[in-house]
């Protein structure tokens, strides 16, 4: 049941000096506000009641979008995720980033969401955390002592926690630039599309020749945070890469389920989510291995509800 709003102090802030400098009380007195999707939701439903709201809204430069073929992908904390599932770079260059930005919730959510807010409401099915940790993304985070920058993979430390520390805001997401031969897929399911994920799986393919040089599988909504499956992953890594090795993908599959560790919930059991698991990350690696066989990566393809 949806509560009003608890009171708190308002207060906004045009730097990302002054916004740490707000943030710098105890633990969770004072939170970051942008677009408001999550966090709103929260203090309804009262888990969490933060005495003020620091708006970051009206700090400048903060919600680019920058590709560079030697620097990669740079993406600005207030970027919403409707910029990012419609950016031009992110889906030619980063389409499996465009794909989980392009099914997180209703298209006016999409508009009001940042992709720093994604991250830092640090859910475990976090829709484009996923996609980020295939492509082995990092965040810069600001701080009164200086920035620092976090591998994504250690950024999540638990249930809507995160590394940031009281004091620090998000400001950046950094993405390097792909190999070539590369092609990616992220595929949801929920019981609609625009629900939050019941599993997401995203899976980054780099291929030489027939042989799978480098693949990483992450996986959404069935753990305590986005993570990578890497026990499959080393299952594929190396192999040849040909239609006769549905044996490969299923091991590979069947190894990736046995590493979730999702929970019963009301969006589903968390068999139901191991088996889900099971099912999209044998879809998406018979996908990817097509299109790299065939030479087609790159190309933009349908998100794809299982």
């Amino acid at each position: 049941m949806l509560l009003g709003l608890p009171r708190f102090e308002y207060v906004s802030c045009k730097t990302v000096e002054e916004a740490c400098s707000l943030l710098s009380g105890p633990d969770g007195e004072a939170l970051a506000f942008a677009g408001g999707t999550d966090l709103l939701v929260k203090m309804k439903h009262r888990k969490i009641t933060p005495h003020a709201l620091v708006n970051i809204k009206s700090i400048p430069n903060l919600d680019y979008i920058r590709y560079d073929e030697n620097d990669g992908l740079r993406i600005g904390a207030l970027a919403r995720v409707e910029s990012i599932a419609n950016s031009f770079a992110v889906m030619t260059k980063f389409p499996v980033l465009a794909e989980a930005a392009s099914v997180l919730g209703t298209p006016h959510v999409r508009t009001l969401a940042t992709l720093g807010g994604n991250l830092c409401n640090a859910s475990p099915a976090a829709e484009c955390a996923p996609a980020l940790l295939v492509m082995d993304a990092s965040v810069k985070i600001a701080g009164l002592k200086g920035e620092r920058i976090v591998s994504l993979e250690s950024f999540f430390t638990g249930p809507g926690k995160s590394v940031i520390r009281a004091g620090e805001l998000l400001t950046e997401i950094q993405v390097p630039a792909l190999p070539p031969l590369s092609g990616g897929v992220h595929l949801k399911y929920g019981s609609r599309r625009v629900d939050i994920a019941v599993a997401g799986v995203s899976i980054l393919m780099t291929a030489h020749g027939r042989q799978c040089r480098e693949v990483k599988i992450a996986l959404g909504a069935v753990g305590p945070t986005p993570f990578r499956a890497k026990k499959a992953e080393a299952i594929l890594r190396g192999e040849m890469l040909n239609a006769d090795r549905g044996d490969l993908i299923i091991e590979a599959a069947k190894t990736a389920s046995q590493e979730s560790s999702p929970i019963d919930d009301m969006r589903g059991r968390a068999d139901y989510r191991r088996d889900l698991v099971r099912v999209m990350v044998a879809d998406g690696l018979r996908q990817l291995i097509a299109e790299l066989i065939t030479r087609k990566t790159g190309s933009k393809r349908e998100v794809r509800l299982i």
